[in-house]
């Protein structure tokens, strides 16, 4: 998990203008059903639901597995769902930074695999003042930061951007651990 923040953190102004895996940096706050929801949809032909279902199964215990008290993971092999809830520090820039807590929903089937990032909240304190408040993304985020509703948060566009970052980061994650499975089937 560190090397999201890391990564958030040194690439940000460098990201900021790209163009990400699943659309521009400008839609920074994809919606679904009322709530901020990033989804990432792969499709692998030739691969059938058990091999992804392991591999994500054995990357999920082994990132969020080990700290019952910042993550855990569900899953269920015969339906190929797993779920990992968790929570991050992220570096929004280089003095602003928020705890950020989320869920994964994975769903596994035969040649395809896809993950859904949502149920996303903020917890987040603005500087001199010491009680931390909880803002659920769509209080922050919503259309893109304009629809801001938290007083404590003069500039939603950053934390869109972020987490929109902080999202991608995680779907590549979970494409790469994919790929190790896939390409080196010895190693399951």
């Amino acid at each position: 998990m560190m090397k999201h923040l890391v990564f958030l953190f040194i690439f940000s102004s460098v990201l900021a203008m790209s163009q990400s895996n699943k659309g521009a940096v400008e839609d920074c706050a994809p919606m679904k059903k009322g709530k901020v929801c990033y989804t990432d949809a792969v499709e692998m032909k030739g691969v059938d639901k058990s091999t992804l279902f392991n591999a994500i199964d054995m990357w999920a215990k082994k990132n969020y597995g080990k700290d019952v008290f910042m993550s855990n993971v569900s899953s269920n092999k015969n339906k190929g769902t797993i779920l990992v809830s968790s929570k991050v520090e992220l570096l929004l820039n280089d003095s602003t930074k928020t705890l950020l807590r989320y869920k994964m929903y994975i769903n596994c089937e035969n040649n395809n695999y896809s993950c859904d990032v949502t149920d996303i909240h903020y917890q987040y304190t603005a500087k001199n003042n010491r009680r931390f408040k909880h803002y659920a993304a769509e209080e922050v985020i919503a259309d893109n930061g304009k629809s801001n509703t938290a007083e404590a948060i003069k500039d939603p566009l950053l934390f869109c951007k972020g987490t929109f970052f902080f999202a991608e980061s995680l779907f590549a994650e979970v494409n790469e651990a994919v790929k190790i499975i896939t390409e080196n089937p010895m190693t399951e």
